[in-house]
């Protein structure tokens, strides 16, 4: 019994020692400094913009490398296209150890009508302790709340066994070749988990949707439109392609259990084109229609591919003598990371320090960079950071500061929790 004793006061001594180091590095957050460079960060028009090589994720690289310079915190700079540059930090902590890393992204969606914001989108108007702004949720909230976790850290001294290792990467509203480019440096080589820090609304997400993109390429012959009988209509065509899908997807639905975490499976037609409007007596050579498939991991990606190729070229078959291609533009699989593993234990546990609940398990509806690196490595890894999941890409975005100052304590007492038990472990 004396020994149980022994064993339980060590245990305690440890955990009294780890709450002292968590509470230490919290306390190096510097909230009016964090709350200045998110409204800076937001006001940078990092909409990715091939045009303009000033105005897009470069500004907002520059401006991330300049803080972190500030800080003496050293970075690898490359350069995934012209002007879009992505940013690694290793913080090593005083012991070795695992790699963890927390990633975001610099690059914002477009604002979009203007006339639909009641705030200049780029403006980074505080109201109400909210901070609005294109980007302000999706998601430089989370961006700045890493940083200034990881500022924490080395102001605290680095006091633990493992490196953090942080991801500012650019692309992922688009085709995620910051991630691939993160992928192919080899920066995930021997990476134990990953922090995803975009916006779930206080939900720790341990799975998240697969996407399959494609574009379908409908063939046919011009003609007047007064005389369909010489021509092959391809707009015909891709509407029997479009009452395809609703087919598909509702045959792959039917086939298994909706996923608990992320729901059904989708197969959405996004784009149409076809023709040209000043010309509306004129049966095009050929139409275009973009599709976003959504899965989760119960979907094998080669076998969808299979059948939606062969079940949409015979939809369009039924138009006489039309011709039908399709190039698949992306394959990003589902992910799911093991509600046992280390780093959703930490940042569950980091969480209700913080808040005085244990946050429920969530999925992520759409994609992130995440799905990159596990398919890369299927490293466990979880989607969590501060904002609401309904609020990215709307009008009037927006994000509650103390928030974010929350979710930098939290990434703080995290990485410390994962490190004290991949060491206890």
């Amino acid at each position: 019994m004396r020994g149980i004793a022994h064993v339980a006061a060590i245990e305690s001594t440890t955990m009294t020692a780890l709450t002292d180091r968590i509470s230490a590095a919290q306390r190096m957050i510097d909230e009016q400094a964090l709350v200045k460079t998110l409204e800076q960060l937001v006001r940078i028009r990092s909409v990715y913009d091939p045009d303009r090589l000033d105005g897009n994720e470069r500004a907002a690289a520059d401006f991330v490398a300049d803080l972190l310079d500030s800080w003496g915190m050293g970075y690898r700079r490359r350069e995934v296209a012209p002007g879009r540059p992505n940013l690694v930090v290793d913080l090593p902590g005083r012991r070795p150890g695992p790699v963890l890393v927390l990633e975001g992204h610099t690059d914002v969606v477009t604002a979009g009508d203007r006339s639909a914001w009641s705030v200049d989108p780029f403006g980074a108007a505080i109201v109400d302790g909210r901070l609005y702004g294109r980007g302000a949720c999706d998601m430089k909230g989370g961006l700045v709340a890493m940083l200034f976790a990881a500022r924490a850290l080395q102001l605290s001294g680095c006091e633990y066994g493992g490196t953090v290792r942080l991801a500012v990467l650019v692309d992922e509203e688009g085709m995620m070749t910051g991630a691939k480019a993160f992928v192919a440096d080899g920066e995930l080589d021997g990476v134990a988990a990953a922090i995803i820090c975009e916006p779930e609304g206080d939900r720790l997400c341990i799975a998240q949707k697969g996407a399959l993109r494609a574009r379908v390429t409908l063939h046919g012959r011009m003609a007047h439109g007064c005389m369909p009988e010489q021509g092959i209509n391809p707009v015909a065509a891709l509407g029997e392609v479009v009452v395809e899908c609703r087919r598909i997807e509702q045959e792959v639905r039917s086939a298994s259990l909706p996923h608990s975490l992320l729901g059904h499976f989708s197969l959405t037609p996004t784009v149409a084109l076809a023709g040209e409007p000043a010309q509306a007596n004129v049966i095009p050579s050929a139409a275009e229609l973009l599709l976003d498939v959504r899965t989760t991991a119960d979907h094998n990606h080669a076998e969808l591919r299979a059948l939606i190729a062969e079940r949409l070229q015979r939809a369009a078959q039924r138009i006489p003598g039309a011709g039908m291609a399709i190039e698949w533009l992306d394959d990003r699989p589902a992910t799911e990371t093991s509600p046992d593993a280390a780093i959703v234990a930490a940042v569950s546990d980091a969480h209700k320090a913080e808040t005085g609940e244990t946050p429920p398990f969530g999925g992520v509806p759409g994609s992130t960079d995440g799905t990159i690196f596990w398919a890369a490595t299927r490293l466990p890894l979880v989607t969590y950071g501060p904002g609401a999941t309904t609020l990215p890409h709307q009008a009037d975005e927006w994000i509650a500061l103390d928030e974010v100052v929350r979710y930098a304590r939290t990434y703080a007492g995290a990485a410390l929790r994962f490190f004290d038990l991949q060491e206890s472990g």
